[in-house]
């Protein structure tokens, strides 16, 4: 058994997962092996809701499966489990068997793509014969030769359960199939059954023939690319004369003549279809050397004597042997589990000296900031000639293009003291006078180290220009898209700056007694940061102002401007605008922080799905590699998001309230 407290960061995620999913639970494709197949097992003996889990196309082995049987044999809930195309051999099916004679449950099972050979097919025959509530059983793409097929043919003498069972691609010649057929004279609940691609010759369908005479419950076959000719062709013909249940037959790909085909076309059975998506009743093919060889070899093989008792006791010592060794691993495998344990407590601790010693030195940089910062805005802001900034800029030279926006480019340049940068509004700019002559206003006002400094304007004519503080790291959204292949940011960093906003959008709808400002287009596009990371909101060219406006009361306009996936459902489709406005886009910055998507509804409803389903992390930007402490903020952050989101203004959180939960 592995405990939680032994389990490593990738192990207890998959337990939470499995442990608190309910309903069906996808996890294909995942590179899941032994040691996560373990953990999966765990949360499985305890989940009482989970119905449907899929496994498929990972490298889950005997080990794993060894763990799944334990969980199966006590879990009441799971009807369905898929686990084809994993690496579960002999020693994994005998386990799982063990499982299926004690499980009440399950349903549906899919073994299909693994190595089970004969041993795997004996020991599912013999829970078969217990089993009472499984209908459908998949072993196909296996190694199961006569030897199973034979097994699997007594349980279904006695079986009333399955009705379903999918043995395609395996190894069962004539001997098998002879044995299947003896079983279909009896059985009365099987009614699809798969036997393409193996070695079925005549022999195998003559047997299958006459069952065919006497069963009444068989209505899909599957039985093309065998090796059957024109005399099994002619007995199953026979056989269609008289059974009145059998509406699919697939028989393509055989070695078939006209002779063959046109028995069966002329059998008057006008309920039983031929092709299917394979191919149809006509595609044949010619037996090459090797098939004769192998047919003449398999022919030898069935007139040698059946494998005797002690060979068949032998067998089974060499198995249990294994599964000794098996065990022995096991209990190996997990001493070293807790070596990583113990070593992943000590890679967490020392993660999280490193982010609190990180804080502290951003302590230290915001206090240097924050007292340089407010010095910048003594005095009104001076216009400078347009000439100085066209100098400075080799007349706005493409080299010196930093981005560019619906307002217009941004350059950067040197001016005398520290390196700028220049705003250059187009001709075609959607800001105009009025908006440019907004920004200013706002900017010449504010004095706050989140709020972007403005150093000077310049204005001749239709030429506008407004001249910032420089922002070397760019935008927030230039680096969630990791923007000329820069590092991604930290979850410290972008904690830090969720609450650098929140801080400096709360200046801004308090700084005036008198007032209230609305920003009106804040997104990632518009919050810089600085050389330390630190955050500051940019762009105020929509700013709008209103009076006495307290929780409750709104504003209206008539032409909503801004960024729609960042407009709260009011300002997009009445123009209300309230002190919340700008909450709802601080929502939208927080999900893309955590998950650097692209803004929208559709990504709020998807991070809602998730938080249902309790499978956040799988929406967290795969970047990040959060540790438990981070996980329990990545979690709170989404619960803060989704409350700025909210659809009703009056239940979304004010910045102030914001800024309290967002300080460390």
């Amino acid at each position: 058994m592995l405990s939680y407290q032994n389990m490593n960061q990738r192990q207890r995620q998959l337990y939470d997962q499995v442990k608190n999913e309910s309903g069906g639970l996808s996890l294909e494709r995942r590179q899941i092996g032994d040691e996560e197949a373990k953990a999966i097992a765990e949360a499985l003996k305890v989940n009482k809701t989970l119905t449907y889990l899929d496994l498929h196309n990972n490298q889950i082995g005997d080990v794993g499966a060894l763990a799944f049987a334990e969980a199966l044999k006590v879990n009441k809930a799971l009807a369905e489990i898929r686990l084809w195309a994993n690496q579960i051999g002999e020693v994994g099916a005998q386990a799982i068997a063990k499982a299926l004679k004690a499980n009440t449950t399950l349903g549906t099972l899919y073994l299909g793509e693994n190595q089970l050979g004969d041993a795997g097919a004996q020991a599912i025959a013999e829970a078969l014969q217990v089993n009472t509530t499984l209908p459908k059983l998949y072993l196909r793409e296996n190694q199961i030769g006569d030897v199973g097929a034979q097994a699997i043919a007594e349980a279904l003498k006695v079986n009333k359960t399955l009705t379903t069972l999918s043995l395609y691609q395996n190894q069962i010649g004539d001997v098998g199939a002879q044995a299947i057929a003896e079983a279909l004279k009896v059985n009365k609940t099987l009614t699809e059954l798969s036997l393409w691609q193996n070695q079925i010759g005549d022999v195998g369908a003559q047997a299958i023939a006459e069952a065919l005479e006497v069963n009444t419950t068989v209505t899909h076959l599957e039985l093309d690319q065998n090796h059957i000719g024109d005399v099994g062709a002619n007995t199953i013909a026979a056989a269609l004369k008289v059974n009145k249940t059998l509406t699919l037959l697939y028989l393509s790909q055989n070695f078939l003549t006209n002779t063959g085909i046109n028995a069966l076309r002329q059998t008057g059975n006008i309920i039983c279809t031929f092709n299917s998506a394979r191919g149809r009743l006509d595609q044949q093919r010619t037996p090459s050397p090797a098939d004769l060889a192998q047919i003449a070899a398999r022919a030898a093989a069935n007139a040698q004597s059946p494998p005797s008792a002690s060979e068949i006791q032998q067998l089974r010592s060499e198995l249990a042997g294994k599964d000794q060794d098996l065990a022995a691993k096991d209990q190996e495998l997990a001493g070293k589990d807790q070596e990583l344990a113990a070593k992943d407590q000590e890679l967490q601790q020392l993660r999280s000296d490193l982010n609190s010693a990180l804080d502290r030195i951003d302590v230290l940089e915001r206090n240097q900031d924050a007292s340089g910062s407010l010095s910048n805005f003594d005095g009104p802001i001076p216009q400078v000639p347009l000439a100085t900034l066209v100098s400075a800029t080799n007349n706005f030279a493409a080299d010196s293009l930093l981005g560019e926006g619906a307002f217009g480019r941004v350059y950067g340049a040197s001016l005398p003291g520290p390196r700028v940068a220049i705003k250059k509004l187009s001709a075609e700019s959607k800001q105009g006078t009025v908006e440019f002559k907004s920004e200013l206003d706002s900017l010449s006002k504010f004095r706050h180290a989140n709020i972007i400094a403005i150093l000077s304007y310049a204005e001749e004519g239709d030429e506008r220009c407004l001249v910032y503080e420089f922002m070397p790291n760019g935008s927030v959204r230039d680096r969630l898209a990791r923007k000329n292949n820069t590092p991604p940011l930290t979850w410290t960093q972008r904690h830090r700056i969720a609450a650098d906003v929140a801080r400096g959008m709360h200046y801004v709808q308090t700084a005036f007694p008198d007032h209230a400002l609305f920003h009106l287009d804040l997104k990632t596009d518009n919050v810089l940061l600085d050389e330390h990371f630190n955050a500051k909101v940019s762009d105020f060219g929509l700013v709008r102002a209103a009076q006495h406006l307290d929780d409750k009361s709104y504003l209206r306009t008539q032409t909503a401007q801004g960024t729609i996936a960042y407009m709260c459902p009011e300002f997009l489709q009445e123009g209300r605008m309230t002190t919340k406005t700008d909450v709802y886009a601080f929502g939208m910055i927080l999900l893309e922080l955590l998950t650097a998507a692209k803004p929208g509804t559709r990504l709020r409803t998807e991070v809602r799905k998730a938080v249902k389903s309790q499978n956040i992390l799988d929406k967290v930007d795969s970047h990040l590699k959060p540790t438990e402490a981070e996980q329990q903020s990545i979690s709170e952050i989404v619960t803060l998001a989704l409350e700025c989101l909210d659809d009703d203004a009056n239940d979304r959180p004010s910045f102030g309230q914001l800024i309290v939960q967002l300080n460390p």
